[in-house]
């Protein structure tokens, strides 16, 4: 005798097609996951963090944070693209690795839209280090000997000159001393103080000791910013492609087990075929 089933969520599509409510919800999904994650690697981080030796922790931290952000990508898309087949609900691989990819291409472009917001923000933000007008001093900066100079500079001029010296004189004085141009410094020198040229000279030869550290730590910190550039931008790549593949991977295992998620659920109005 034969049994009347009810179809189910599951089914066979002769023309496939794109659902992105489904692909949506699964995006929701795994942002939820990584932020989760993101918070879990946070106080991960924060429990790591030795007070006592700031470099090996920063160290450790930086490729702690490389490996998490890529287990963070991986895991939060799987379970995207996971749920984004279970919400289509068809039994139907191939479909479920597309509504996947789906998902990974959605986040991939809101998080450009946010890193790019948020970057332009910092920058319409930030303000530049700049002259001190109100105490004539000027601002600190984390390179110790350009500040050293760039304070130098400031009160050779000003004394020579009996006033506040001119910003921009200043900037194009220490650029031709970190240039390694000595001769067009201690031109400047003298047209802007009228001192005579073996004081100009004098005074130029005692900044080079602070010049040359000054451009030493400069070529430091600009090695330093491409190694961090470099990682960070090796960290998206494989980020994203680790995304990519988990996300197809969660697509397709999730219409490929389509039927534990729907085998109780019973549906009226169509028949079920076996």
């Amino acid at each position: 005798m034969a049994t009347t089933a009810y179809s189910s969520a599951i089914e066979n599509d002769p023309f496939a097609q794109m659902r992105w409510s489904a692909v949506f919800a699964g995006w929701f999904v795994a942002t939820g996951i990584a932020i989760l994650l993101y918070g879990a690697g946070l106080a991960l981080g924060f429990t790591a963090f030795d007070p006592h030796n700031v470099p090996a922790a920063a160290k450790g931290i930086g490729i702690g944070t490389f490996i998490w952000m890529i287990l963070t990508w991986a895991a939060s898309l799987y379970v995207g693209g996971l749920f984004a087949s279970w919400f289509d609900g068809r039994a139907d691989e191939t479909m479920g690795s597309l509504h996947g990819i789906a998902v990974w291409g959605l986040a991939i472009t809101a998080s450009a839209l946010w890193l790019a917001l948020a970057l332009g923000h910092m920058s319409h933000e930030h303000k530049p280090m700049h002259d001190d007008a109100s105490d004539g001093g000027m601002v600190a900066v984390s390179n110790e000997p350009l500040a050293i100079l760039r304070a130098d500079v400031h009160r050779t001029l000003a004394m020579q000159r009996d006033s506040r010296s001119d910003s921009q004189t200043e900037k194009a004085l220490i650029a031709a001393l970190l240039a390694g141009h000595t001769d067009t410094a201690r031109a400047m020198l003298i047209a802007q103080t009228e001192m005579p040229a073996d004081v100009a000279t004098a005074r130029v030869t005692t900044w080079l000791p602070i010049v040359n550290a000054a451009s030493d730590q400069l070529k430091s910190d600009a090695e330093r910013a491409k190694h961090y550039a470099a990682a960070g931008m090796l960290g998206l790549l494989l980020s994203g492609l680790a995304g990519l593949i988990a996300a197809a991977l969660g697509g397709w295992n999730g219409a490929r087990h389509i039927h534990r998620v729907y085998h109780l659920r019973r549906y009226e109005g169509r028949p079920y075929r076996e």
